[in-house]
């Protein structure tokens, strides 16, 4: 008896420290997966000037006997798929389990697929703490039009607190924000690394809508910046590409 009652109050003892670590729970700020199971696909646009370049992903949840799991399939303006992610939710955040990538064959016309090797797979955490922690995810692999080379791709997220309120069709989202720090190069003597910093803001309910990231130096600088524009189902993506196609 004495045993389980000493059990309980060392229960009760490891509850509180983790209740009291100070750290926030956010995992409604990433995308909802629970109400992805049928698929939807969110546009994002050029947050700055009167252009436009749209791109799309296409994100749905899927259940496996080892849990739970969302894949995202990328598709650029023309509509080509350029990315496909496969991340596993799992009780401290995100992971990436499988990530493939697509280069364009000028010769037949069609998409290479290129499977990533996966070194460090945290996406996304749930449980933060402001500017302490940081996810690190990293990749590398061989392009299609160079299987010699092997690129690698290295991302941090740091977890910087509330961002701007997201409004979108009438609705107002409490955001948080992550800085970003990538960094893209060969690892090959003499060959510079591409060094990017940036930013995230991912809006409860919604997920990610907002991202800015800059590479290069003063001299020599190129910016994305990104703004969730829309969310709709595939079939709207469809007709997208019908008309962009001329049916």
């Amino acid at each position: 008896m004495r045993f389980w009652v000493g059990l309980g109050f060392f229960s009760l003892l490891l509850a509180a420290a983790c209740v009291g670590d100070g750290k926030r729970d956010i995992r409604d700020y990433y995308f909802p997966v629970e109400e992805l199971r049928r698929g939807q696909v969110y546009e994002y646009d050029l947050a700055q000037g009167d252009s436009s370049s749209p791109e799309y992903w296409y994100y749905r949840t899927f259940q496996r006997d080892s849990g739970l799991f969302l894949a995202g399939t990328y598709y650029d303006s023309r509509f080509q798929i350029g990315q496909i992610i496969r991340e596993k939710i799992v009780n401290e955040g995100v992971l990436a389990r499988e990530y493939s990538l697509y280069d364009p064959d000028f010769e037949t016309g069609k998409q290479i697929q290129t499977n990533a090797v996966i070194e460090s797979p945290d996406l996304f955490p749930f449980r933060v703490k402001d500017s302490t922690g940081v996810s690190v995810f990293s990749l590398h692999y061989q392009p299609a039009a160079d299987p010699s080379t092997t690129i690698y791709l290295t991302r941090q997220r740091i977890f910087l607190g509330d961002a701007p309120a997201f409004e979108m069709h009438g609705m107002v989202y409490p955001c948080v924000r992550f800085g970003l720090v990538e960094s893209i190069g060969t690892r090959k003597v003499g060959d510079a690394a591409i060094n990017g910093r940036g930013e995230e803001w991912y809006a409860k309910g919604l997920g990610l809508v907002y991202y800015r990231k800059t590479f290069g130096s003063k001299e020599n600088r190129v910016t994305f910046e990104y703004r969730l524009k829309d969310v709709f189902p595939m079939s709207e993506l469809e007709k997208k590409a019908e008309a962009y196609f001329g049916g």
